[in-house]
């Protein structure tokens, strides 16, 4: 009886450590995410910083097993086409201060051939109370891609199936 009971406590124990341990994992995961600069959040701040407007909260949406995030903005403004062409801009220098080059909408390490993300901006239909609104989409590299090959593959073939 005493066996089982001290067997029973040693299991219950190791229960807890795995999922302290596994707790610990994720939230330091997630610490890594908010506190590295991605290109969606330095984004984020730019189309809050060129509008007077509170934009609508985009979420992101995480692909881990594929290396990527995702993200839409809908961003409304008083001129479209000036808004265009200043975040093609504001990104082209966000790719090259990330040592990259942007060419069709990729932003690519050029020595090595790694994309790091995709974006589009556009026209999009929406009510604005200026009758203005752009869409912004990026698909940016996780920033943990370089720590599994596995899923670093997994990005480059995502990637190429977006048109990289």
């Amino acid at each position: 009886m005493m066996h089982n009971l001290t067997s029973k406590r040693i299991v219950n124990i190791s229960l807890i450590v795995t999922v302290f341990f596994s707790m610990c994992a994720q939230l330091s995961y997630a610490q890594n995410m908010i506190s590295t600069p991605t290109v969606i959040s330095v984004t984020q701040a730019y189309i809050n910083h060129q509008t007077k407007m509170r934009q609508p909260q985009q979420n992101i949406i995480y692909h881990p097993t594929l290396g990527y995030m995702e993200y839409q903005q809908i961003w409304c403004n008083n001129d479209q086409q000036q808004a265009i062409t200043n975040y093609q801009r504001f990104i082209a220098d966000i790719c090259l201060k990330r040592g990259g080059k942007l060419t069709n909408n990729w932003c690519v390490i050029s020595k090595i051939r790694q994309p790091l993300f995709y974006t589009d901006v556009s026209d999009y239909d929406a009510n604005c109370t200026t009758n203005h609104a752009t869409i912004v989409q990026i698909i940016e590299v996780l920033p943990m891609i370089n720590k599994d090959p596995i899923i670093a593959k997994a990005w480059l073939q995502t990637a190429q199936s977006l048109g990289y």
